[in-house]
Parts: structure tokens; C-alpha cells; sequence
């Protein structure tokens, strides 16, 4: 005797729909972790690399004022500073100074890895600090 033919036409294939889902669900979430930490990556050191532009140009003091113990910032020396600064760290931006406040935007790039498969090739940041000149009394 032959065993009954069992026939499954219904569900034939099914079972590779549904794996072809999940491992396509599975590289985009990859991706979403590879790719997101390094646009969070690029995007903290866009920040870091404004506060310390920022920083370098609230430094730049206007000489005879700081001579008479005034701090007053000079304003072109606080902008070539910030971007000199900026620059070196691999940023472009810009740069702007108003009274003793230099705040700084920095543009950052990140590179897309496993997303730029299905989409872009890059995300683009944008990060701004500042910093005051301040006088410090002595102690």
C-alpha cells in the first residue's frame, strides 16, 4: 500500500516570503545601529569641535583693554582664532562674535555604510556652541 499524497499548494513558499522578510529586517536594523552610532559619533564631535573653537576664540582679548584689566575681546583676532581652530580639527563653519561671545557653528559629514544601500550616502550635521570671555578675580 501507498501512503496518501498529502498536497500543501496553499502554503507552498510561504516559509521563504517570511524568511526573506526577516533577514531584510534584520540588515535594516543593523544598519540603523552601524550607521546611527557613527551619525551620533559625528555629531558629538561636531559639538566638541564648536565648544573648543568657541573657546579658543573668547580667548583672543583685546590687548590695551586687558592692559587696563577690562576684558573686551577682539573681535577679529576672537574669529580668525575660532576658524583656525575649527579648520584644524577638520571642520568647516562659521564664525560670529558679539560683544564678548563667540559662537561657533561647525558642519559635520557622517559616511553612511550599510544604509547607503537603500538610500543616502552621507548624513550632514550641524552643531553650534559658544563661549563668553570672562574676567576671573584672584583668589
Amino acid at each position: 500500500m501507498s501512503a496518501p499524497s498529502v498536497h500543501f499548494g496553499d502554503e507552498r513558499g510561504s516559509a521563504t516570503i517570511w524568511m526573506v522578510s526577516v533577514v531584510m529586517a534584520t540588515f535594516v536594523l543593523i544598519g540603523l545601529v552601524v550607521d546611527g552610532g557613527s551619525m551620533l559619533r559625528v555629531r558629538s564631535d561636531a559639538f566638541a569641535a564648536a565648544g573648543a573653537a568657541a573657546r579658543a576664540g573668547a580667548q583672543e582679548l583685546d590687548d590695551d583693554a586687558a592692559v587696563e584689566g577690562h576684558t573686551v575681546l577682539d573681535p577679529i583676532a576672537a574669529r580668525r582664532a575660532a576658524l583656525a581652530h575649527l579648520e584644524s580639527l577638520g571642520y568647516q563653519g562659521s564664525v560670529s562674535v558679539s560683544g564678548e561671545t563667540v559662537t561657533v557653528t561647525a558642519r559635520g559629514t557622517a559616511r553612511l555604510q550599510l544604509l547607503s544601500l537603500v538610500g543616502g550616502d552621507t548624513a550632514s550635521f550641524e552643531a553650534t556652541a559658544s563661549a563668553t570671555a570672562i574676567k576671573v578675580g584672584t583668589p
